[in-house]
């Protein structure tokens, strides 16, 4: 019997093993098709943003875009990047700037809208 308690350890050992090593890559998560779009859509939106709105730092500016973005129109600016037919994202990021979410998050939250500043009149 003792030569079984061996064994049964061996095995238990070996199962363990195996599980820690599998579990480690159960760990990782796998990459998320929506970050890729997200990531497609802030390259797309950058020189539309550039144009449109000059006086406001093209991060905050991509930022807040993206933020007040449908998932729709995200989708829509990374396949029309993806594409080659950025002239498309005009209309999808002008949408976007309507939104009156976004020229606030532009203009810097309420300490702009107690300056009563306009970015966009």
């Amino acid at each position: 019997m003792p030569g079984a308690v061996i064994l049964s350890a061996g095995r238990a050992a070996c199962a363990g093993a195996f599980l820690a090593l599998t579990g480690c890559a159960v760990l990782q998560p796998a990459p998320d098709r929506g970050d890729l779009a997200r990531e497609t859509a802030r390259a797309a939106v950058a020189p539309v943003l550039m144009e449109k709105a000059p006086s406001v730092p093209v991060e905050r500016a991509v930022d807040c875009t993206l933020e007040y973005a449908t998932r729709g129109q995200i989708e829509a600016l990374a396949q029309n990047s993806a594409l080659g037919q950025p002239g498309l994202n005009d209309d999808i990021v002008t949408d976007i700037l309507y939104t009156q979410g976004t020229r606030d998050c532009m203009r810097g939250g309420l300490i702009y809208e107690a300056l009563n500043f306009q970015l966009f009149p």
